[in-house]
């Protein structure tokens, strides 16, 4: 008899083992997904417009499968979503990583991006826009959910109402659905969705993350009912590289404080995310940009000296108008006489900028992109307050990124600066290097333009010298930037 029941017992408890291995297996399994995208997925999802009933007499099945018609609600003109993000860099090491964290896996992308309308301008790169991260466990990489996504149409009785007031006709309003219309395909439920904003400073010089908002259906880190977390996740931003010894550029993070399994929300608010210094625009980057927008650069350069030549040439035409209907006898031919020659050098200068902006229009300008980094996304889920504290400070005392120091809810009490605007300006000697090669690259097509369009020969060879000396300034200019000369 007391073999059998230890026999018993035995098997209860290989059994309860098994079990339990399953289950951390399972939870093990989760995966943690980020994506980058010019919009939030959850957050921005829009509505749409439910397509008008038929007519009398109309096909019925013709009028169901009408495509709906999206509703613009702020800017989601494009989907900027890749499957799960490319690995550029390999996972954190295991001994390197924090037992309470779980981490994404890296993408490369690239950090600035060059338009063309109206003139070639590098900025930061609009995909930058939200940040989305999943939890959960993913059918395979070959699947595609896209055509199972339910949209959000608009209730018909909605129609007319304000914005607020908006309301859904579909019957699926689950995250996992919403994930669908990304092509972010879940098997079974999420675990966790994040979801933080990406906002720049006017001057493009600081960033910083803002919670747009969350939904929890289990911790990562515990199956215990009712346990409380305190959650923080983290962005960063690195060089890529084929090794695990990457150069970080910036750092930054949003703590949502305590939650737990059935949390929701969506979005803070605030301004309590710290001001981060924008990974600058490295060297290799902007020989980059100037090599491949070289011939853009030289028309557009050539446009706007002669915008500013007419300029010019009006202004001058319009004070010698006034002074010819004032002037003595003795100085009333030389003023027409100079009237004459400004008019017709603002001929020549007009037809020259009709050539240049047609030339301009056939040379090519699809957007490109340049400084590929590496994302790295990581959530961390501790049992106090004081461990989330202590996490961030790790990642606060490695950053030397930061504009200013308040942190907000993110770190209360680690550091004590608050922000201002003037913070927002960093690194004035890049900022004043690229006045001074704005304000060398105009005096040059000035002196270019000049000299190719001016209606006196009499001064031509004052023209060229100074042509030379705009030159070597804007060289020198370039010089310091780290640019090639012109020729």
């Amino acid at each position: 008899m007391k073999t059998r029941l230890k026999t018993s017992l035995v098997l209860v408890l290989c059994l309860s083992m098994l079990q339990m291995q399953a289950a951390f297996a399972a939870k093990d399994a989760v995966a943690v997904r980020a994506y980058v995208n010019d919009a939030c997925i959850i957050a921005d999802e829009p509505f749409f417009l439910p397509a008008a009933p038929p007519k009398d007499g109309a096909d019925q099945a013709t009028a169901k499968f009408l495509p709906l018609l999206g509703l613009v609600i702020g800017k989601l003109a494009e989907l900027f979503i890749n499957k799960e993000i490319q690995s550029s860099a390999n996972r954190y090491k295991a001994g390197a990583a924090r037992k309470d964290t779980r981490y994404a896996v890296s993408r490369q992308m690239n950090l600035y991006r060059a338009e063309f309308e109206p003139a070639p301008v590098l900025e930061i790169n609009a995909r930058l826009g939200c940040m989305t991260i999943v939890a959960a466990n993913f059918k395979p990489d070959a699947a595609d959910c896209t055509a199972a996504y339910v949209p959000k149409a608009l209730a018909r009785d909605s129609v007319g109402l304000p914005q607020s007031e908006w309301k859904t006709s579909r019957t699926d309003d689950s995250i996992e659905n919403q994930l669908r219309r990304a092509d972010i395909c879940v098997d079974g439920k999420i675990h966790a969705v994040y979801e933080a904003r990406f906002e720049f400073s006017s001057d493009g010089t600081a960033y910083r993350l803002k919670d747009a908002g969350y939904r929890i259906e289990s911790l990562l880190t515990t199956d215990k009912a009712g346990a409380l977390r305190t959650t923080l996740y983290t962005l960063k931003i690195s060089n890529p590289s084929t090794t695990d010894q990457q150069e970080i550029l910036s750092s930054a993070w949003v703590n949502i404080g305590t939650v737990k399994a059935g949390s929701h929300s969506t979005g803070s608010g605030g301004d309590a995310a710290p001001w981060l210094r924008v990974p600058p625009l490295s060297i290799e980057a902007r020989r980059n940009f100037d090599d491949k927008t070289k011939v853009q650069q030289q028309v557009t350069g050539e446009i706007e000296a002669l915008q500013r030549a007419l300029t010019r040439n009006q202004r001058q035409l319009t004070g010698l108008e006034q002074r010819i209907a004032k002037a003595p006898a003795d100085l009333l031919e030389g003023m027409k006489q100079e009237r004459t020659r400004l008019a017709v050098q603002s001929q020549a200068q007009s037809a020259e900028l009709d050539a240049r902006r047609a030339e301009y229009q056939d040379l090519p300008r699809s957007p490109l992109e340049f400084m590929p980094v590496a994302i790295e996304v990581a959530v961390t889920e501790t049992e106090s307050e004081k461990k989330a504290q202590v996490a961030l400070a790790e990642l606060v005392g490695s950053n030397s990124d930061l504009v200013a120091s308040a942190v907000g809810n993110a770190a209360t009490g680690l550091l004590s600066k608050s922000v201002n605007q003037s913070d927002l300006k960093v690194e004035p000697e890049s900022t004043q290097e690229a006045a001074t090669l704005e304000q060398a690259r105009a005096g040059y097509y000035d002196a270019l333009v000049a000299a190719r369009t001016s209606a006196s020969p009499s001064n031509k060879r004052d023209l060229d010298r100074n042509l030379v000396l705009e030159k070597d300034k804007y060289n020198e200019a370039r010089r310091l930037a780290g640019l090639e000369q012109i020729k």
